[in-house]
């Protein structure tokens, strides 16, 4: 076994953790610290101890390099696993990574399968430098995977480079897995770990010497080995002891001397393969050292486990710092030659051409002009699957290049568009500004402007895109097809700053360029933008129109236009027409082309816009479920101008079920990402706010926040379109505090039915608002039959229970108790438990008579019970979300809420507490 001196409470923690996952639970580890700290020696202990405890482990080292290959470090570790598994053969080295999410799926999937059999542990050191597409299939993976017996360990150093790896460390840190911070190590661990390393008890002369290492274990063990190979180190009566008056001074000193201590050759080999900054082969140290490949095999005995390890991809130094020493050996002549014999070698063997580039960064200038060109390939390679890393290899070409190198401006605008996907938007700004400074043809400007539009609306910082989009429409001479695009992006942005007539009109622009100049991606993009202004301004079958046309264009013509999901708010403006099943037929579709073609932008929206669906059913469990799992995706993806809104949601349904805790907790969350500067739609935003101070008890508060909500109604009835029930809300914040707001509500709902004269919904909305502000039984009731038609249960309750309070000393009791009595079995069959105990109040019973006795877990929703039955009967989550026709990620918020309430952490013991308290039910057998 391992040693791992003075690591005993780290050891104690690995131990609990893996005795965990071998008993059915998964979950996270987290090990920093400086380098040489020990954090590989202790990842080598963990996989011993999982190996003995039966689980299988995916072991792997990732390097700098790794950033230049997508899901090298992840694909790596699974396909290395140990004992081997079937699951990850699909996972070749030259596998195609063109639709990132079915990737990501299929490896989610892998790894379900395979923790059924066994229980796994996966293992990523220096995970810092892991790339760009593991980082996120980690963020995926590791909150998907918590409930399966799969344990993941990562260890880092701090580095300078604000990687993907190490924003994923971060952000898992902040997902409550706080990690073990090694120091250094105490006397008595440096006393036992010096008397393990040279096999004896060591004095008082080794052990000051070992205190000048400052408790590191590398640096310890290092200089240890190092006395002993110089003769510096005698044991006599099996005491060490120290002798010699030259010793080294500090760690490059000791490794030195330790390379000293070798052949001239095996010295050379060293050297000369330092300058790889990854695994290495026999044959490429032949061709870079000059020799035969059998000649290099006892050189490598004579290295031993001091300077080389074998791993599966090849040779590797023992520890970066050993290599680092070394390299600093090399003078700068033969440095520079040795990288571009590297270079030469990297290039015929096929390797990537940022490995390519690196070398070539590192001799003279004269490398400097290739290595941009290869940068700039690097930098095209990757792109789609790892934007960021992208991003950071144009970069480093603009900074080979200089500040007035050739083609600066051109390789800008193309850096510009990488940093916006990346959404990296200051350095986006600061580099296109730098650009536009030094003079661009007007084309080429307005593609770069038409970039930082881009970048700034899907940053959430629509005004901001609005400016660039008008830079770049200025110039006449800016091609049809270019306009197109910026007139698309514009009226998106547009529609979130609240100019929605120029909303529109730049929408018909986009879509009339688009089609006249073949830019079909920017016709469909522009109608749904029209969509979206029409449904703002209550015109819902004009917000229909324009979804359906887009879709049907995009359909007919393929290509980019199918890219833009005109679904999304095709199944919107179904849902606001009350044609569920439509909608619901939309919705499926459209995930389904979004998961083909790996838009992984889409899904935080699909989850958003099928949360409103379900929130319109009464679904309200399965509706937060849509939402959480919403949010987890868009902070996944790091598309946080996506999560606000789906925050706004989260606040509605908590206030709605009665969980106002949660409610101000997602208010929290929601502001934070606000002060970044993100805008929302006030439906969005300011309504969840209002209608939680409203909840509190605070309506003149909640007023007062929704003031401009109120004005801008007449003019922007979308609230009241997407859920007629908000009329009435509306009119019961404001009736006793402002009863000329609540006459606002009222007229504004009037003429929102007006302009549709087929929406039941709206007509229902109009005679609750009113009847509501005058107390008028009769449209009260209208309105409890105009909501029957829309199939929308809890504006119904909402309106039955209005009617009853005004029927009260007109109508017979019996009448006005049937109403409470509807309404409360609404309100209980949908969770919306704040109305539930309003109505039993009211009605004097905790429940209406004949109500069923309390289904087996009581604690859980009915939503939350499927799932926690499905579970118990061994379905994994993926298997789960295909039976109940939801999707992955929903199943997995669902999951995460059962464990969380039934205070369970392993499926394992959700399968024994379901078979004990729910015998009957066929799923947990």
């Amino acid at each position: 076994m391992t040693g791992t001196f003075g690591r005993e409470p780290e050891m104690a923690t690995i131990r609990r953790v893996l005795d965990e996952t071998a008993a059915g639970a998964g979950g996270c580890l987290l090990i920093d610290g400086p380098a040489g700290i020990g954090k590989s020696h202790l990842l080598r202990a963990a996989v011993e101890l999982a190996g003995s405890s039966g689980i299988a482990v995916a072991f792997r080292e990732a390097f700098r390099l790794d950033l230049a290959a997508p899901l090298v470090t992840l694909a790596g570790a699974v396909r290395g696993c140990r004992p081997a598994a079937g699951e990850f053969d699909w996972l070749s080295s030259d596998q195609g990574l063109e639709n990132q999410y079915q990737t990501l799926e299929r490896l989610r999937a892998s790894l379900e399968h395979a923790a059924t059999r066994q229980p796994l542990l996966i293992v990523i050191d220096d995970a810092h430098w892991m790339d760009e597409l593991s980082a996120l299939a980690v963020r995926e993976l590791v909150p998907a995977l918590a409930s399966s017996p799969v344990r993941w360990l990562f260890a880092s150093s701090p580095v300078a480079q604000d990687t993907p790896g190490r924003q994923t460390l971060a952000w898992l840190s902040r997902d409550g897995n706080e990690p073990i911070h090694l120091g250094a190590l105490d006397d008595a661990a440096t006393t036992r770990l010096s008397t393990d390393v040279v096999g004896a008890e060591v004095d008082n002369t080794v052990l000051a010497l070992t205190a000048g290492c400052g408790g590191n274990p590398l640096r310890i063990g290092k200089l240890l080995t190092t006395l002993r190979a110089t003769r510096q180190l005698v044991i006599s009566g099996g005491v060490a002891t120290v002798v010699g008056e030259e010793l080294p001074s500090s760690f490059i000193d000791t490794v030195q001397d330790l390379l000293g201590s070798l052949s001239v050759e095996a010295q050379w080999l060293l050297r000369a393969t330092s300058v790889f900054d990854r695994p290495f082969g026999i044959g490429s140290a032949a061709r870079l050292t000059g020799r035969a490949p059998a000649e290099l095999f006892p050189l490598v005995e004579e290295a031993g486990t001091d300077f080389l390890t074998e791993e599966p991809d090849g040779l590797v130094f023992a520890h970066q710092l050993v290599r680092q020493a070394i390299y600093h050996t090399l003078r700068k002549t033969v440095r520079d030659q040795l990288h571009r014999e590297a270079a030469a070698l990297a290039r015929e063997d096929g390797r990537p051409a940022l490995e390519v580039a690196q070398h070539l960064l590192r001799t003279d200038r004269s490398g400097s002009a290739e290595a941009v060109t290869l940068l700039r390939t690097a930098a095209r390679e990757v792109a789609g699957a790892a934007p960021a890393t992208a991003a950071t290899l144009m970069m480093h070409a603009l900074e080979a290049l200089g500040p007035h190198g050739p083609g600066r401006p051109a390789l800008i605008a193309e850096a510009v568009g990488l940093l916006a996907s990346a959404a990296r938007l200051h350095e986006a700004r600061e580099l296109g500004e730098e650009a536009l400074r030094a003079g661009l043809d007007d084309e080429t400007e307005a593609v770069l402007l038409l970039g930082l539009a881009e970048a700034f609306k899907h940053g959430g910082q629509n005004q901001t895109a609005v400016d660039y989009a008008d830079r770049g429409l200025a110039p006449p001479t800016v091609s049809e097809a270019t306009r197109a695009r910026l007139y698309a992006i514009r009226a998106h942005a547009l529609c979130y700053v609240d100019q929605l007539e120029a909303a529109d009109d730049s929408g018909a622009r986009s879509d009339e360029l688009g089609r006249r100049s073949g830019e079909y991606g920017a016709s469909v993009f522009g109608l749904t933008a029209r969509s979206l202004v029409a449904h703002a301004e209550g015109r819902l079958d004009d917000a229909y129109a324009h979804a359906s046309t887009a879709t049907e264009l995009a359909d007919r013509v393929g290509g980019a236009a199918v890219h833009r999901h005109p679904r999304i708010w095709l199944g919107n403006a179904q849902a606001c027409l009350n044609l569920f099943e439509e909608s619901e037929r939309t919705f499926a579709r459209g995930r389904r082309e979004s998961e083909q073609l790996g838009t992984a932008w889409a899904q935080p929206l699909w989850h958003y816009y099928y949360s409103s669906l379900l929130a319109a059913r009464g679904q309200l469990d399965d509706a937060a479920a849509e939402a959480d799992a919403g949010v987890e995706t868009a902070e996944q993806l790091t598309a946080y101008q996506l999560a606000v809104p789906l925050l706004g949601t989260l606040i509605r349904l908590a206030v709605a079920r009665g969980e106002l805790a949660q409610a101000q907790g997602h208010q929290a969350r929601m502001r934070r990402w606000m002060s970044t500067g993100i805008t929302a739609a006030p439906e969005d935003v300011v309504w969840a706010e209002g209608l939680l101070l409203h909840a509190t008890g605070e309506s003149g508060a909640a007023l007062a926040v929704l003031t401009g909500l109120y004005d801008n109604l007449p003019d922007r009835p979308a609230l009241v379109g997407t859920d007629p029930g908000a009329a009435a809300t509306l009119v019961r914040i404001a009736r006793p505090l402002d009863a000329g707001r609540a006459a606002v509500v009222v007229e504004a709902t009037r003429r929102l039915a007006e302009r549709n004269p087929g929406s039941a919904g709206s007509a229902g909305a109009a005679a609750h608002a009113e009847g509501l502000l005058n107390g008028d039984p009769v449209l009260l009731r209208q309105a409890v039959d105009l909501f029957r038609a829309t199939r929308r249960p809890l504006v119904l309750a909402a309106a039955l229970e209005d009617a009853a309070v005004a029927g009260r000393g007109t109508e017979p009791e019996a009448t006005v108790r049937s109403r409470y009595a509807e309404a409360l079995a609404i309100v209980t069959r949908c969770g919306a438990r704040s109305d539930q105990r309003r109505l039993e109040q009211r009605l004097g019973a905790a429940a209406p008579a004949g109500a069923a006795a309390p289904p087996c877990l009581p604690l859980l929703s009915p939503a939350e019970r499927r799932v926690a039955l499905a579970v118990a009967a061994g379905r994994t989550n993926i298997q789960v979300a295909a039976d109940l026709f939801l999707s992955r990620h929903t199943v997995d918020s669902h999951l995460r809420k059962i464990f969380d309430k039934l205070k369970v952490n392993r499926r394992v013991e959700l399968a024994t507490l379901v078979a004990r308290e729910c015998p009957g039910n066929h799923l947990s057998t």
